[in-house]
């Protein structure tokens, strides 16, 4: 697909920023439409005096800690040197970006390049107000729910709204709200009497993925926790607590790449029992976090101790960590990819 007006937008803004506080020229190529998540938005050749350089561009209108390794995880995938284009790096993510060396370029002239010869740092440009995006309602709290079990169980797509709205737990009349925001932005084709069924599948998977950390994640939390014997979780059968593993301890179950540091636990029930049972105690920089599970059980995964791994993939690139967002790009290539292949 070609990238959305805005997202255009802030490509040109942020080349004209770079252009205005170094007077070096950037060229802009926009490119065809990709496929499976491995062509660039676009191609930039900066054309310093005595040298030049190329990078592919990832434009990401909104950056920040939840969204990072999102942004990570698909300039990894791009054939050449990427570079991330988006509308603010404030100076802590600016400093983040630099020490895990991701070339990025925003809209108030702030950038980081290091490509020998070439070598240029700027951070501190900041705007004087900042407004966050209001999302539509498919990407809202009860619009992500329902993208959710559309795509884990894509047939629910051409079930009745009202199947629909008892199989998300929200309420029926947001339903056709949230279907027809997918229609509109291309993600459900309506074909009459034949149904309806997910188009565009992957870039709706990027969207939830990118919305669910800030939209829908931070409602769910029940509480955060510190474990007296930080191995409690290795031989738990979580099951048992009508609860499931998400994050990096799913992520180990399912790769077995992963040594988990954070504790994710979805949990149908109150925590009361699994905080008793382990001796967890409530502490806000514990290791332990546990959320509420949106989901009804129709749309849980075959692996009955984690969650589907869509949520698995979420919850590793919300982290911005880089050893998560290795092993999120696993999952994807093993779990996600076939889910969102073009019928």
């Amino acid at each position: 697909m070609q990238l959305r007006e805005t997202e255009t937008e802030v490509l040109q803004k942020a080349v004209d920023a770079f252009r205005r506080a170094t007077g070096i020229r950037v060229r802009v190529r926009q490119l065809q439409p990709r496929r499976a998540g491995t062509r660039a938005d676009a191609r930039l050749r900066f054309e310093f005096p005595h040298a030049e350089t190329r990078f592919d561009a990832e434009v990401k209108q909104i950056l920040d800690t939840q969204t990072l390794g999102q942004a990570i995880e698909r300039m990894k995938r791009l054939p050449e040197k990427a570079l991330l284009v988006t509308k603010y790096v404030n100076p802590k993510m600016a400093e983040r970006l630099k020490e895990m060396d991701v070339p990025f370029l925003d809209t108030f002239g702030n950038a980081y390049l290091n490509a020998q010869p070439i070598f240029v740092y700027m951070k501190g440009q900041a705007p004087q107000r900042f407004p966050r995006e209001r999302p539509t309602r498919a990407f809202a709290p009860a619009g992500l729910k329902v993208v959710f079990a559309l795509l884990c169980r894509q047939e629910l797509t051409d079930e009745p709204f009202r199947t629909i709205a008892q199989t998300t737990n929200v309420a029926l009349g947001t339903v056709p709200w949230i279907m027809d925001d997918l229609e509109r932005l291309g993600h459900l084709l309506v074909k009459g009497k034949r149904g309806r069924r997910l188009i565009r599948k992957q870039q709706l998977l990027e969207r939830w993925v990118g919305a669910f950390p800030n939209q829908l994640r931070p409602k769910l939390v029940l509480g955060r926790y510190a474990a007296p014997d930080p191995k409690w979780w290795e031989q738990t059968r979580i099951r048992d607590f009508h609860a499931y593993w998400g994050g990096e301890p799913a992520a180990a179950r399912l790769t077995g790449y992963l040594k988990p540091e954070l504790i994710t636990v979805y949990t149908r029930d109150k925590p009361a029992r699994l905080q008793a049972t382990y001796r967890l105690r409530t502490d806000p920089r514990g290791n332990v976090e546990i959320l509420q599970a949106f989901w009804d059980t129709a749309v849980d995964w075959t692996n009955p101790e984690t969650v589907h791994p869509l949520l698995v993939y979420a919850d590793l690139l919300a982290t911005g960590d880089a050893r998560n967002i290795e092993t999120a790009r696993q999952i994807y290539d093993e779990q996600l990819a076939g889910l969102v292949r073009e019928d």
